[in-house]
């Protein structure tokens, strides 16, 4: 649906006698905006009234309602003002506005619902209805001491559109969603070649068949917002969303202007293609293939020699230049969405802003290689591109923060720490000990190489302890790694699983309640009735569904565990993808000692492991245990064990291969 203000009259207004819906009589419209016109009818003797077309709107405010004797008075006074209309259009026009405001009907109502970006019955619409009202009264008080300077676009001879609106009785349509009706419903359809139904402009795209090229287009309720009259060609309706239609003339179709969704010419057409970007940037592109971006509406030169452009995921916008003859000598930049330039166009790229610490990584070309530095959102330069690599998740991601800290290695190939404001946090001494920066780096310390032999060093520089020779720690990080990837040699173990009926022979109830209980902190009624639900539900299961686990007490295993999670409350089911629900770990699982978990120290880049370390750091002091009941699965099942506990729950867990992870 198309943003729209609408004029309408009723002979009563909702909660009187005698409202109906089906008697309210169509004046006016106008897409994206609320005429001049609208807003003077109005007028000083205005209330708010609910409207029951919109669900939110039957018992609550929303709308506008004046006597229409008044809005009557408003454009005799005002048409006393106006200069005398000089063209037959402005005759028509002021005769329809006339006819219209002459209806019996008592009264007139400004819909201005959908302009308001608010949902009805907030103290946000609240407050912008009465805006308008409060401009409204303005405009009737200015027109009463016969202010010209505020009533000017309204007094002009040929005073347009988007004043004093479309005015037609079947402006009523926009009461509800318009949608495509079939060309033999519609008269003024008749003799014309429907082209089809463009739902992102509201109108069917229509030509008189005698020059296909030449369309145009109109409402389902007659209303043309472009009249093939104006001979239009190449009428770009896939920028509506934007809130711009792109078009150029028959008589010269390499030139291409923009229409805004009324119809009205925004751009008049100049040569070369068009492409909306936003609802406030235009990029245009000469035949010779010059580029330039344009602000709209007015079209002003914003930046020249512009590329390419791209949208971002954090909602900025790339901007690339060539200055050169090689893409390697490209220039790349950042713009918000209104053409604010963010980031000059001076490196060969930006990362993706952070949601948080607003920090990107650039990166430029010295010397023959690219070197990186850091960027705020203010385009200033903390980190100047002085480092061989900085930490973030991809090439496109913001920067990995770990204690406010960024993890980077300079031109000469040594590790540091960069604070928040670029700064080195120690003076570079020591190579990394790995090339993944994923290894090199850990939560609270670096793997750094001193003479020849791999250590750990913190924060600030200063060495920890020393492991082993730089070879043999490589050796032994790339097991690590092969093994967790599925790389060695060791064939994968095909999972087995058991039907209902399976499980159920080889459950022993007693050792079920046992096990049960380390799941449950010792609490032997919770998990006696934790076994009776498991067991119940699988003697009432599909006989021909299977469950899996290297062995039935496995699959039993799960299963209860599945119990204490889903219906007591006692675990969690956790994608590795979902960072954001350990901070609402206590809705997943409802112990009281994690009623005042807090997960403050959020920083980019953090992940699952960062998330899962918070919550087993605050069960640590209640004695707790964090459980992920089966390791090497893309999902964390968790739960939660009591210290005293973890030795048999691990070995209880291992009996029935499991592998389970205490935290």
């Amino acid at each position: 649906m198309i943003n729209t203000a609408a004029l309408f009259s009723t002979a009563s207004l909702p909660g009187q006698a005698g409202f109906d819906t089906d008697a309210i009589t169509g004046l006016a419209e106008w897409r994206l905006d609320t005429p001049l016109l609208f807003k003077l009818l109005i007028g000083a003797g205005t209330q708010a009234v609910a409207w029951p077309i919109y669900g939110d709107g039957a018992d609550c405010p929303c709308v506008l309602a004046a006597p229409m004797v008044q809005a009557q008075a408003s454009w005799q006074a005002l048409s006393a003002l106006m200069e005398p209309p000089r063209d037959a259009a402005a005759i028509v026009a002021r005769s329809a506005i006339s006819s219209l405001l002459a209806g019996s009907q008592a009264w007139l109502i400004l819909d201005c619902v959908q302009l308001i970006a608010h949902d009805i019955d907030t103290p946000q619409y609240a407050a912008a209805l009465d805006a308008v009202r409060a401009e409204a009264q303005a405009l009737h008080a200015a027109l009463l001491r016969g202010d010209r300077a505020s009533l000017a676009p309204l007094l002009a001879a040929g005073s347009a559109a988007p004043a004093t609106g479309y005015w037609s009785a079947t402006a009523v349509a926009q009461l509800t969603d318009v949608e495509e009706l079939g060309a033999d419903e519609l008269p003024f359809l008749q003799g014309l070649e429907v082209v089809g139904w463009e739902e992102d402009v509201l109108c069917h795209e229509v030509s008189a068949g005698g020059e296909p090229a030449v369309t145009g287009l109109v409402t389902p309720y007659g209303r043309w917002i472009v009249p093939l009259s104006q001979r239009y060609v190449d009428l770009g309706v896939y920028y509506a969303d934007d809130g711009w239609i792109t078009f150029a003339t028959a008589d010269a179709p390499a030139a291409h202007g923009v229409l805004d969704l009324n119809g009205t010419v925004v751009l008049p057409p100049a040569p070369g293609a068009l492409y909306v970007i936003s609802p406030h940037l235009l990029q245009q592109i000469d035949a010779d293939g010059a580029s330039r971006l344009l602000r709209l509406p007015d079209g002003a030169l914003l930046i020249d020699r512009v590329d390419n452009m791209c949208e971002r995921e954090d909602g900025y916008i790339d901007i690339e230049r060539q200055i050169g003859d090689g893409d390697e000598r490209n220039v790349c930049g950042v713009i918000d969405k209104s053409g604010k330039v963010v980031v000059p166009p001076a490196y060969s790229s930006v990362q993706e802003f952070g949601t948080k610490k607003k920090i990107a990584v650039v990166s430029q070309r010295i010397a023959g290689r690219f070197l990186f530095g850091l960027v705020n959102s203010q385009g200033e330069l903390l980190a100047p591109c002085q480092y061989e690599a900085i930490d973030s998740a991809t090439t496109s991601s913001p920067p990995k923060v770990r204690k406010n800290l960024i993890f980077a290695i300079d031109a000469q190939g040594l590790a540091c720490m960069l604070t928040l404001d670029g700064k080195q946090a120690f003076a570079p001494l020591y190579p990394p000990a790995h090339h993944l920066r994923g290894v090199a780096v850990q939560s609270d310390f670096l793997y750094v190489v001193k003479d020849g032999m791999a250590w750990s060093m913190d924060f600030t520089g200063q060495l920890l302890e020393q492991f082993d020779t730089v070879e043999n720690f490589k050796a032994a990080i790339t097991a690590q790694l092969s093994e967790a990837m599925g790389l060695g040699k060791k064939k994968a173990v095909k999972r087995r699983s058991f039907t209902p009926a399976q499980i159920l022979a080889k459950a022993d109830r007693e050792q079920l309640r046992a096990m049960a209980a380390l799941l449950l902190q010792g609490d032997a009624a919770l998990a006696a009735r934790c076994v009776d639900i498991t067991l119940e539900e699988l003697a009432e299961d599909d006989p021909e569904v299977e469950y899996e686990g290297d062995t039935p007490a496995a699959a039993c295993f799960f299963l209860l565990w599945s119990t204490a999670a889903d219906v007591l409350g006692h675990g969690a089911t956790l994608d590795w993808k979902a960072v954001d629900e350990v901070a609402r770990i206590v809705q997943h699982i409802g112990l009281p000692a994690l009623q005042d978990f807090r997960w403050t120290t959020r920083e980019d880049g953090d992940a699952m492991a960062e998330g899962l370390a918070a919550i087993a750091a605050h069960l640590a002091p209640h004695q707790l245990r964090l459980v992920n009941m089966n390791d090497g699965e893309d999902t964390y099942f968790l739960g939660v064990v009591r210290a005293q506990d973890a030795a048999a729950f691990k070995a209880a867990a291992l009996q029935a291969a499991l592998r389970p992870v205490l935290l």
